[in-house]
């Protein structure tokens, strides 16, 4: 007896629906390195610890949510009653944690921890259900199969929207309204956020729950957690599903900075000028005004100056002198340290960032340089899942997942040896890398289904809820990780953001970073599949055994 469920294009398109809608929120927590040291103004070192402290407290609510999940029994079925209720909690609670409050640097940092907590935790009740709602959707492997792939294309398109290209849009509205960066980045989540609600009721409404266990359950989580402790194949694709995300999200995280602080160079709008006054705004009291010695009168609510007539979008850059008279940033560690805060003597620069030579015969700012790099990067990631199937077909989950791997890491390496003008060699061996590496997600969502029913065959229980949920911890716990070390690499290096005498060595270093740490996860990722071993004829033999099962239980009831 085969299992044969077939849905339809509808229902796989709102299921993948959700997954854009949870990658709208996803994709900034990939760059929140580049939010909370650029924009939020927290020291990178600060940004990386409490990311990688929230990730690890993270993945021990995932197990509690999808031990729950699996004991939740409502008309609505187990999962999808978590998506109903959680949707709007979650996308509050996102659109909040990228808020950037008036606050002194010790409140920003504890707003950060708890709003950014939160989050996780909302993300955690909505993301995980929503995982290990794709193990019930149908008993077929080649239905489940198509299903991932249309996970995966939507979380493509949802990353590729706030990954790619939130930075670009963020700047875009600081052109249309003429507000800080801080601002017009909020502005942007906020519409990320209501879009992200509607999806997600499209997944609760249009999915339907259709796979049960073969016997009712009554088994505790204890025992459920006894069983994946025990089970080896869980443990090897949660280790090589950690290395994947550790893998492309380093070399994600490190590309914002690649592209800004690497390719980027500085310049000068206008000199520095020492602050002679500093006093606060009538409605705000926390907002500072600097009257400068040339005249000028700024605060930074707004990221324009006029120059000339022109309106210019801007960074800004404090500085003080040092003992032996060298001009540095107030943050260096020569200087003040990193919650230095300007003061009256100051010099304040203005100057923002520009690429040199041409992208594909255009000129390109580095927002735009970086939305090209991410969105063709997206594209060619869901060109690679729709591509990689027949490979799968023939070659098996596994051996298609090492070599994707490898031919990735060998990729990576070439940008050691691309100049700096190079933009267009650089954005077509992106392509390259996000074509073979993109699709493995499709395949580790795929296993994780494999993994439930070996799981099932061999102990008579099913617990999708938590399978699924280890997914969601080493995807979380990859993130912790990923998000961290380039920023805890960068603030080793001495790197302080948004500085105007950033010095060649650093800018060197940021390329190394974004290079070389990524390989880590390759590394990490080919030896746990190495002991991975449900093939393609032990996934026919477990589907073959689950029906005949269902078979024996459905005759014993009658």
């Amino acid at each position: 007896m085969e299992n044969k469920q077939k849905l339809s294009v509808l229902e796989k398109l709102s299921y993948g629906a959700g997954d854009l809608a949870c990658n709208l929120f996803w994709g900034i927590v990939c760059i929140a390195g580049m939010f909370y040291s650029d924009i939020f103004g927290l020291n990178p070192s600060d940004a990386g610890l409490m990311m990688m402290i929230i990730g690890y407290l993270d993945i021990v609510i995932d197990i509690f949510i999808g031990g729950a999940s699996d004991r939740c029994n409502t008309k609505y079925g187990k999962f999808r009653p978590w998506i109903l209720y959680g949707m709007i909690p979650f996308c509050v609670a996102g659109i909040f944690a990228f808020f950037t409050p008036d606050f002194s640097m010790g409140g920003k940092l504890v707003y950060a921890y708890i709003s950014f907590f939160l989050f996780r935790i909302l993300y955690a009740v909505v993301n995980v259900p929503y995982g290990a709602l794709l193990g019930v959707l149908s008993e077929d492997p080649e239905e489940r199969d198509s299903v991932s792939a249309y996970r995966n294309i939507g979380a493509q398109i949802g990353f590729w929207l706030s990954f790619a290209m939130v930075m670009k849009f963020a700047q875009g509205m600081k052109d249309l309204t003429g507000a800080a960066t801080s601002t017009s980045f909020f502005y942007v989540i906020l519409i990320y956020g209501v879009v992200a609600m509607c999806l997600l009721f499209c997944t609760f409404y249009f999915t339907k729950e259709r796979v049960t266990p073969v016997k009712e359950q009554n088994n505790s989580l204890k025992d459920d957690l006894s069983d994946l402790v025990k089970n080896r194949q869980w443990w090897c694709l949660s280790l090589a599903g950690i290395a994947l995300i550790l893998f492309t999200a380093c070399h994600n995280t490190a590309a914002t900075f690649y592209a800004k602080y690497f390719l980027a160079d500085i310049e000068v709008v206008e000199p520095g000028s020492k602050i002679v006054e500093i006093s606060a705004t009538q409605d705000n009291k926390k907002t500072p005004i600097y009257t400068l010695e040339s005249g000028r009168v700024d605060t930074a609510s707004v990221g324009v100056i006029v120059v000339a007539g022109d309106t210019i979008a801007i960074e800004r850059c404090f500085e003080t002198l040092t003992a032996d008279g060298k001009s540095v940033n107030i943050k260096d560690k020569s200087a003040r340290g990193e919650s230095a805060e300007p003061q009256v003597g100051d010099n304040l620069s203005f100057f923002k960032y520009k690429i040199s030579g041409t992208c594909f015969g255009m000129k390109v700012d580095w927002e735009l340089f970086y939305a090209l790099f991410a969105s063709l990067g997206t594209l060619f990631t869901i060109l690679g899942t729709m591509l990689i199937k027949p490979i799968v077909s023939k070659f098996g989950k596994k051996n298609v997942w090492i070599g994707c791997f490898l031919l990735s890491a060998l990729i990576s390496l070439l940008f050691l040896f691309i100049p700096k003008d190079g933009l267009s060699a650089i954005i077509l061996l992106n392509c390259l890398f996000t074509l073979v590496i993109g699709p493995t997600g499709f395949i580790m969502w795929s296993m994780y289904a494999d993994v439930a029913d070996n799981a099932e065959v061999e102990t008579g229980r099913r617990a999708t809820g938590l399978i699924y949920t280890s997914a969601t911890m080493a995807q979380k716990l990859g993130y912790a990780i990923a998000n961290s070390l380039p920023l805890f690499g960068l603030a080793m290096v001495g790197f302080i953001a948004n500085d105007v005498n950033i010095t060649a060595d650093i800018k060197d270093s940021v390329k190394t970073i974004f290079v070389l740490v990524p390989l880590v996860g390759a590394a990490l990722g080919i030896l746990s599949l190495v002991f991975y071993t449900i093939d393609n004829a032990k996934i026919a033999e477990n589907s073959k055994k689950l029906a005949e099962m269902k078979a024996a239980s459905s005759n014993k009831e009658e």
